[in-house]
This record gives C-alpha cells, structure tokens and sequence, in this order.
C-alpha cells in the first residue's frame, strides 16, 4: 500500500531541480494535480531569467551539491521532480558517468534522502537514454529500494503520445510506501537484475478496457509559424532569419541530413546545438522548396542548396516540446485557421479529462487549462540561438505531464 498523506486530495509541494525554463513546472500545471511548486534550482542566468519571466519568482541560485537537509526541509515539501545535466550519460560524450563534475549535484540530492526527517513522497526523474546504465542511476535505485520506494522506470518518445518529435528520454518515478522499513541488499540486487524498463506506452498494466487509445500523430504543418501573425514577418525576412545557411552545408559531404517537409509527421531530436554550425545530429531542416524532391543527393551538397532549408524556429520547438504558447490576437481569421493557430492555447474550462487517470494521446487544447494560464514566453533580450539551447536542454511537457497524471500520482498502482 502507498504512502497517503499527499495523494490526490492533500496538496502536493513540489521543488523542482535544474529547472531550466520550467518544463516540470509547465508539466505539473498541465497534469491538473493539485499542488504547486515551491521552490526551483537553477543556476544558469540565462534560462532563470525566462523563468523569473514567465513565473514571476527567482530560482534558487544556490549550489545543489552543497545543499544540507536544512536547506531543503524548510520548503516543507513533499514531491522532487529533477531533470538534472545530461552530459556525464550522453552516448556521444565522455562517459564519465557518475565521476563527472556534473553529476556531483544528483550525488548529493540521492544522499540527502537519507539524511531528511521526511523524505519526499513523490520522485521524479529525466535523462537522456543511456541514464538507464549508468552508475548514477544505480545509486539512485539501490537507494529507493532501501528507503521503499516503489519504482516504475520508462524509456519513451513523444511519438509515442501523437506529437511529430522523436525525443526519446528516460523516466523514473518513485512514491514512497506506507512502511518505513529500510529494505535489505537481497531486494536491491533483485530489483538491479530484473527491473523492467517500460518501452511503450501506455504501460501494459493500463491497458485493461483502454486498448483503442488513439494515438493518430498530426502533421508538421500543426505546429509551424504563421510568419503574418506568428512572427510579424513576411516570408522573405522570416526565411532570411531562420536559413541554414550555405556554408553550413556545403563543408559537409555526404552527410544524411534530417530533411523534413511540412506534411510529414516525425523530425528528429532538438539539441542544445540547434540553429548554429554544429549542425550534424542536432534536429530536423524543414524544406520548403522543390517539394517534389524527396530523394536526396548528400554526395552533392550544392543540390540540397536548391530546396529552401530553414531551421525550425524556437516557437516551432517549443510547439513540438508540447509547452503552452501564449495566443497571437489577430483580427480576421476564419474558423479553421483559428483552429489551426489557436491549438496550443485553447481551454479545457470543464476540466473533466484531467483527473480521469485514463492515457491519453496529445491534445493541445489541455495544454493551458487553469483560469490564469502560464505560457512559455522569452524575454525580447533572448537571442534566437540562446532559445534554442535553453529548449534543448529542456523536455516534452506533454509526456511529462501525463507521466505526473497516469503513474506518479496516481494512487491505483
């Protein structure tokens, strides 16, 4: 039996950890769960400034690795949702793991479980896929397994959930029983040996009497720029503005890009690293010429020239990331282009979905569904190749939310 003292009836107060630009706290809203943040952890100016902006509080500037229980207590919370740096797990990356500078600060938050009067009763956790094998995340389940937690471990991708972005990540999610009891090494090391990491969605326990969920994924063209209205542009400077620029290409011979069209419905992982020169598996090019041509010559960098490829813009991503965008008010638009621009803010005033604890494949009209809704908005100071980097460095929020909704916090499993 689960710990009850914060289930869905009571509060739930969460501090959020490398919170960036907020994708937890926008997933937290999204879910519906009653509860709020407390606190967040940031370092990094940039990504605290469009936070303190849309928010309208300051992260805490403080040091993770340097937290002591007292620090962490005083916010009386009962929830910790993190998403800490990826760069120690990275499959392209050093593999330092968890002797990686950056990974001292999740040391230190799995060795302050033990230390708390209370600890959380809720966890939450996202990394990149290879987290799964990594020394960090052993230490972290050996410890929940010795504190009692219950633990459900994933590995999904957004299209898994009807969104056109294959950005698959790893997530665990930890409540806490009823019994304090500390388990023994026998049930950690059975836990190591035989934990199923879920691969797909929903999870094959939710599937009793749900088996006909609709997980039909809309086309790129949902999610892009309206250049009159989104950007204020018109198409040449909106496509001057967003280019991939010729020498980005043409220094790179036979390399496969990701090439997309607007009907199409998958792009490719945003990394931090998109929209500059290091273009080589950082996303998806969106082609907007010569569409006729799907069939490409990489031998012949000179040809891709001819297709119009632009870079999508950091409100496409955020768009594709499922974060909440603040409506463009335009004065004549007919009834199915506002459909079309108006998805990412329409309203859910009933509410009636939220708690049903059923999955539920994307639908951007609960993206925003409290009376004062937050949206995802960057300071005008903001430069384009920093929004880009703050979005990928963040998460989906839609999956994150359902996460929240479906397993998390849901009292049934």
């Amino acid at each position: 039996m689960l710990k009850q003292n914060s289930e869905i009836n009571n509060e739930i107060k969460c501090l959020e950890f490398f919170s960036g630009i907020g994708g937890m706290h926008y997933a937290f809203n999204t879910s519906g769960v009653k509860g709020k943040i407390v606190a967040s952890f940031d370092l990094n100016i940039v990504a605290n400034s469009v936070y303190r902006f849309n928010f309208g509080t300051n992260p805490v500037t403080t040091s993770i690795e340097v937290l002591k229980t007292v620090d962490v207590e005083k916010y009386g919370a009962n929830c910790w949702l993190m998403s800490p740096p990826c760069q120690p797990y990275t499959r392209g990356g050093n593999n330092l793991d968890d002797k990686d500078t950056r990974a001292k600060p999740l040391l230190r938050l799995i060795e302050l479980l033990l230390q708390l009067r209370e600890p959380p009763c809720y966890i939450f956790l996202e990394n990149v896929v290879n987290f799964e094998k990594s020394k960090s995340r052993e230490k972290l389940v050996c410890q929940l397994i010795r504190m009692n937690y219950e633990i459900h471990e994933c590995i999904l991708s957004p299209l898994q959930f009807g969104i056109p972005n294959d950005r698959k990540r790893y997530y665990l999610m930890a409540r806490k029983k009823d019994s304090e009891t500390r388990n023994c090494d026998e049930e950690v090391l059975d836990y190591l040996s035989n934990a199923e990491i879920y691969a797909s969605w929903p999870f094959p326990y939710m599937l009793k009497g749900n088996e006909s969920i609709n997980t039909d994924i809309p086309p790129l063209s949902d999610f892009l720029e309206n250049t009159n209205t989104d950007s204020g542009l018109d198409d040449e400077k909106f496509m001057e503005l967003h280019k991939v620029h010729e020498k980005y290409i043409l220094k790179r011979f036979n390399f496969k890009y990701d090439i997309v069209q607007a009907s199409h419905c998958k792009s490719s992982c945003f990394t931090k690293a998109y929209g500059s020169h290091h273009v080589i598996g950082s996303g998806s090019f969106l082609q907007t010429k010569k569409i006729e041509v799907t069939e490409y010559d990489f031998a012949n960098p000179i040809s891709l020239l001819e297709l119009g490829l632009r870079f999508f813009t950091p409100l496409e991503v955020a768009r594709l990331h499922a974060f909440p965008i603040k409506p463009v008010e335009t004065q004549h638009e007919t009834s199915e282009n506002s459909s079309m621009q108006n998805i990412f803010f329409a309203k859910d005033p009933e509410n009636a979905t939220i708690m049903s604890n059923i999955p539920r494949a994307f639908n951007p009209k609960l993206l925003v569904s409290s009376i004062n809704p937050i949206y995802l908005e960057f300071p005008d100071d903001i430069r384009i190749i920093q929004r880009h980097r703050l979005l990928g460095n963040s998460l989906n929020v839609w999956v994150v939310a359902e996460l929240f909704r479906c397993v998390l916090f849901h009292k049934n499993n």
